[in-house]
């Protein structure tokens, strides 16, 4: 162990709850500022099928790439609470006085419906046909530096092309040891209301030298990648981080590093899970030893083990005295969403100095930086004696035990970053939409008719140019089912669209050309 001027945003729409709810959507026509008087005006469409009113907020960064910081006065129009769903509604933003350069600046519109999110939904994704395919590929080289370098970079590349595949933002953080480099592996799913407030579930990729190292830690491995798969398909009030630690054998270095430069100023780490090792199960009797002094210092759970004959079929759930709640909120939820899965809690005291059998993962380095953190494991070689050896092998792991572990993760990190139905348009400002008192090009006049439609409609377009346009139409999971290419003459221009194979639903109608970019909303009934 050890410069686009337009760019629109949309959740995937999911049936959350017994009412099958589908969240908002939210689409920005077109902004403008104002710099003599210091505004921008938004004008937006909100869309809700099931004509939820919504609470509509804005968010911007300065500098187009930092934290998204609320805007939480100075507005007027259609932004709060109780915002019915229509076309043409606009927000009037008098920003503030420390925007010195209006041009950096990129905001969001987010809308949501306020509905809960059913978070069995969540848990019932976890797939152990995954979790054993990924480790099937997981487990099939050695994963150390420097007896394998070949394969531990095939694992860093699939790692971060998972969490590209999910659409997290993905980075990766560098470090040196003994002349060879480290690779942190991130990929992080922004919060969309608190963004700093940053929940993590990690697991160390490398392993020992002398074999496959399934249990430790491939098994950490696969149920963080599946755990990014689901949790990466909704969206949080908080942000979610995943990390792949490297050179955890070596003594923690991977997490060490995170802890000391990998953490940005501007975040807040609240909880972590490391998964160390979850995959070894069996209802043996006398399977379950503990190490030395383990019944004076938890003597509650020595007794659960008598009671059940020191048999090893539970998670240990380990935090220090600091992340006592975590860990309540861990055995809680797992009791709700997962009654099947069996927990033994351990709070050791202070940072566990005192039981450093208890600090020999990357949960030590949270500890150690006064975060609070879980280590997540089947016991390592109290329970799987192929620990740190070549018999450390896929065919001894039990994968519903280790789909129940990741479903209790993925449960307990849903109720502290509280999944939200919401959806958001982005929108940079750029040259091209700002004005003062001078005169201002503005787009055609494009109409839509009829909307609602059933299978076809007709686009009329005002030109005062000859325009070449590209037309997108993009369901609400953000994916382009039909596009073509429009080209104008000055004046009056009508476009008869019929897309072929189009269900039901409400789409996002993107033009674009080289002077101007909009967005209508179309319905298809």
């Amino acid at each position: 162990m050890y410069k686009i001027y337009f760019v629109l945003l949309t959740t995937i729409a999911l049936n959350y709850c017994k009412a099958q709810n589908t969240s908002p959507t939210v689409f920005i026509e077109s902004a403008s500022v104002n710099q003599t008087n210091k505004t921008i005006t938004i004008n937006y469409n909100l869309v809700d099928i099931d004509t939820d009113k919504c609470q509509v907020w804005l968010k911007y960064t300065k500098d187009g790439n930092g934290i998204f910081d609320s805007v939480t006065n100075n507005t007027s129009g259609d932004i709060g609470i109780n915002i019915l769903p229509g076309n043409s509604k606009t927000i009037i933003w008098s920003y503030p006085a420390s925007i010195s350069n209006i041009n950096n600046v990129k905001f969001r519109l987010y809308a949501s419906d306020g509905k809960t999110i059913d978070i069995n939904e969540l848990v019932n994704k976890v797939d152990s046909n995954l979790l054993k395919n990924n480790l099937n590929f997981i487990a099939s080289g050695i994963r150390h530096l420097p007896t394998s370098t070949v394969f531990i970079n095939k694992v860093r590349d699939t790692i971060e092309t998972r969490f590209n595949d999910y659409k997290l933002l993905t980075e990766k953080q560098n470090f040196t040891i003994n002349s060879y480099t480290g690779v942190n592996i991130i990929g992080t799913k922004l919060g969309l209301k608190n963004e700093a407030s940053t929940f993590i579930i990690d697991a160390h990729y490398d392993g020992v030298s002398n074999g496959p190292a399934a249990d430790d830690n491939g098994s950490g491995v696969v149920g963080m990648i599946e755990a990014a798969r689901i949790l990466s398909q909704y969206n949080f009030e908080n942000s979610i981080k995943f990390i792949g630690f490297d050179f955890e054998e070596s003594g923690l270095i991977g997490s060490a590093k995170y802890n000391q430069s990998g953490i940005k100023q501007t975040e807040s780490i609240d909880g972590v899970l490391n998964f160390e090792m979850i995959g070894y199960y069996t209802n043996k009797i006398n399977s379950q030893s503990t190490p030395t002094g383990f019944n004076l210092l938890f003597p509650e759970a020595y007794n659960a083990l008598i009671a059940d004959q020191f048999r090893g079929n539970f998670l240990v759930v380990c935090g220090n005295t600091n992340s006592n709640s975590l860990n309540s909120t861990f055995i809680n939820t797992s009791k709700t969403y997962v009654p099947q899965l069996k927990n033994i809690s351990i709070e050791v005291p202070q940072n566990g100095q005192i039981a450093p059998d208890f600090r020999r993962s990357d949960h030590a380095s949270f500890w150690d930086n006064n975060k609070k953190a879980l280590m997540l494991t089947d016991g390592a070689d109290t329970r799987n004696l192929a620990y740190h050896t070549l018999g450390d092998s896929i065919g001894n792991l039990n994968f519903t035990f280790m789909s129940n572990i990741v479903k209790a993760s993925i449960a307990t990190i849903a109720v502290l970053a509280k999944p939200i139905s919401i959806s958001y348009a982005e929108y940079d400002i750029s040259p091209v939409n700002i004005f003062s008192t001078k005169n201002y090009n503005f787009p055609p006049i494009i109409q839509v008719f009829p909307n609602p439609t059933s299978d076809e409609f007709t686009l009329k377009i005002n030109a005062n140019e000859k325009l070449n346009i590209a037309l997108s139409l993009i369901d609400v999971n953000g994916k382009t089912i039909y596009e073509s290419t429009l080209i104008t003459a000055i004046g009056a221009n009508v476009f008869q669209i019929k897309p072929n194979h189009i269900t039901k639903g409400t789409y996002s109608l993107l033009l674009k050309s080289n002077n101007f970019n909009t967005s209508k909303v179309i319905t298809f009934k």
